[in-house]
C-alpha cells in the first residue's frame, strides 16, 4: 500500500474545505447559541437571587412592621386604661365633691330650719308663758 500524493492533497483539501464550510455554518452559530443560553441562565440565575434578596428584606421589614404594630397597639392601649383610669378617678371625685355640697347645702338648710323651728318654739313658749302668767294673774 502507497500512499498516494494527489489523494492525499485532495483529502486534506476537502477535509480543510469541510472544516471551514462546518464551522461557519455550524460551529459559529452552535457556539453563538450555547454563549446566548448561558447568558439567559446568568441573567436568570442573577434575576432570582435579586428576587429572593428581595423577598428576604420584605419579610425582614414586614416583621419590623408586625413588631412595632404591636408595641403601637401596647402602648396606645395602656395609654388608653390610663386615660380611662383618670377619667374616672376625675368623675369620682367630682361626684364626691357635689355628694359633699349637696351634703352640706342640706345641713346648711336643715341648721335653718331647726333655727327656724327653735325660734318659732322660743316664740310659742314666750307665748304660752305670757297666757300662762296672764291666766294666773288675771285669772
Amino acid at each position: 500500500m502507497t500512499i498516494q500524493l494527489p489523494v492525499l492533497l485532495w483529502t486534506v483539501i476537502c477535509f480543510v474545505l469541510l472544516m471551514v464550510i462546518l464551522n461557519r455554518l455550524l460551529f459559529r452559530p452552535l457556539l453563538a447559541f450555547m454563549d446566548r443560553r448561558e447568558e439567559r441562565i446568568r441573567s436568570a440565575a442573577e434575576t432570582l437571587r435579586k428576587r429572593e434578596e428581595a423577598r428576604r428584606d420584605a419579610e425582614e421589614q414586614l416583621a419590623r412592621f408586625r413588631e412595632e404594630e404591636a408595641e403601637r397597639i401596647k402602648r396606645l392601649s395602656a395609654e388608653s386604661v390610663a386615660q380611662a383610669e383618670s377619667d374616672a378617678s376625675a368623675l369620682l371625685s367630682d361626684a364626691v365633691a357635689e355628694q359633699k355640697r349637696q351634703i352640706e347645702s342640706c345641713r346648711e338648710a336643715l341648721t335653718r330650719e331647726a333655727e327656724e323651728i327653735g325660734s318659732a318654739a322660743n316664740e310659742k313658749a314666750e307665748e304660752l308663758a305670757k297666757a300662762y302668767l296672764s291666766a294666773l294673774m288675771g285669772g
